[in-house]
């Protein structure tokens, strides 16, 4: 993993992905800072991250597009795929290289609490809390686009799909709470999981029938369950979306609550990413 780690790190600031990551996110957090704080006259530097979590719909993907796809289009996978490296490990050592590129943007972004800190009396533990909120979501979306980058051999395509996926998690909430109370829509929510089941057995298998099988099966049962216990399906879409609500438990550190439950949240969340990701580099190493 170590050697993983390594190797990838050079490869961040061998070419210029690291560097301009990290002028970017820099950048786009001193005008934040500029406009909130600075020009407002505001000592609440915590809001400054509550504004530029969007950014990530742009840093996230530039961040983990290449880290498994590039390998699979050069073919220098089969050379991980042969070392002596665990599956995990490389896994492990590709993530925390991107970590490690994003904890050193979010670290020289301290900076700035520091200076508003000789001008004004500041909220040290909301600021706090809002940097370790910050660094588990960057590091939840890392893993996300980990995983994407390891279903495809295009840079362009990941980049694109974890784009959708960063922008799904950020919204997901307030895309669903419109229509979550409604039974029809919990209904089409529930079709749609019995398509993504379905998916999952074909790509897995490749092997069409069992993934139409698998999709009537699953239709079937919803189908029964909405005739016969309806009341299931009332808030299914918005229970089922607070799975996935990163949004919400970022919004307690903001306000400098250490929340234990949201910190094992986001570290099961990575867990099963990187999982996820394993899964997939082990159905390569061995088709």
């Amino acid at each position: 993993m170590k050697a993983i780690y390594k190797r990838e790190i050079k490869m961040y600031f061998n070419s210029m992905i690291g560097y301009v990551f990290i002028a970017f996110f820099v950048l786009i957090t001193a005008i934040y800072f500029s406009i909130q704080n600075i020009l407002s006259l505001s000592p609440d530097f915590q809001y400054v991250f509550s504004s530029v979590i969007m950014m990530f719909l742009i840093l996230g993907p530039m961040l983990t597009m290449r880290l498994l796809s590039e390998e699979k289009k050069q073919k220098t996978d089969q050379l991980l795929l042969t070392s002596p490296v665990s599956i995990p490990g490389i896994v492990l050592g590709k993530y925390l290289a991107a970590v490690t590129v994003f904890l050193i943007s979010l670290l020289i972004t301290a900076i700035f609490p520091i200076i508003l800190s000789f001008y004004a009396e500041v909220a040290a533990a909301q600021i706090i809390g809002s940097y370790i909120g910050f660094f588990l979501l960057g590091s939840a979306f890392i893993a996300v686009g980990l995983w994407i980058s390891s279903i495809t051999d295009n840079q362009i395509v990941s980049a694109v799909a974890t784009f959708v996926a960063i922008f799904l998690l950020l919204m997901v909430e307030t895309i669903v709470s419109s229509a979550s109370g409604s039974q029809s829509f919990s209904l089409m929510f529930a079709g749609i999981l019995a398509l993504a089941v379905a998916l999952y057995f074909y790509y897995n298998t490749k092997n069409a029938e069992v993934g139409i099988s698998v999709f009537i099966v699953c239709a079937a049962v919803i189908l029964i369950l909405y005739f016969v216990k309806r009341d299931i399906f009332t808030g299914l879409a918005g229970n089922f979306a607070m799975m996935f609500a990163v949004l919400t438990r970022f919004n307690n550190f903001a306000m400098g609550l250490l929340d234990v439950s949201s910190i094992a949240y986001f570290i099961s969340f990575i867990a099963v990413f990187l999982y996820f990701t394993v899964r997939v580099i082990e159905k390569r190493r061995w088709s």
